[in-house]
């Protein structure tokens, strides 16, 4: 399966890069990395995910991966 982001999507994971960027340092870095390992899940896995109409799934992302990146960084 590919996996192609519409420019909408494009502009709307570069803000949301350069928001989680402007937080933290390497946030940006780790959440793009969660984004891309989601991608790949979606890859593997199309039809794995939570159908919310027909021909359309939802993927989230995993929270917590970047709050323990977080805590194990801070702690």
């Amino acid at each position: 399966m590919n996996v192609r982001l519409l420019a909408p999507a494009q502009a709307e994971l570069d803000e949301a890069i350069s928001w989680y960027a402007a937080q933290a340092p390497g946030l940006g870095d780790v959440f793009l990395v969660e984004v891309l390992r989601s991608i790949q899940l979606i890859q593997r896995h199309p039809a794995g995910w939570l159908p919310l109409t027909p021909g359309i799934r939802r993927c989230r992302l995993a929270p917590f991966s970047v709050q323990r990146d977080l805590h194990r960084r801070g702690g």
